[in-house]
């Protein structure tokens, strides 16, 4: 009885081991500008119209562009830090790999 409860426990050690290991290795297997996207993402914000000129993940609004003054979703969101990373990775591309910590 003893010998079974102990491989109990161990299993059920391994399988609340298992998902979160694994999470974490298919996070550092993502290319790296996804994987500054997943971090931009996590420390800024969804901003809400309150917040205007910033939109979205950190966009501030710049004379000529023409947004407007709502809540963006998050596909909206996601599509706007993604062009406008792209757009500072082009202007760092020089510096190879470090583009990506630079932008």
């Amino acid at each position: 009885m003893k010998k079974l409860l102990m491989f109990f426990m161990a299993l059920l050690t391994l399988a609340a081991a298992t998902p979160a290991a694994n999470a974490k290795r298919s996070i550092m297997e993502l290319p790296l500008f996804e994987r500054a996207v997943l971090i931009i993402k996590k420390f800024e914000t969804l901003h809400k119209p309150k917040h205007w000129p910033t939109i979205c993940y950190g966009h501030v609004v710049q004379r000529g562009e023409h947004f407007t003054r709502r809540q963006y979703s998050e596909r909206e969101a996601d599509a706007l830090l993604r062009r406008d990373y792209a757009k500072f990775c082009e202007l760092y591309k020089e510096y190879g790999r470090d583009k990506v910590l630079l932008s």
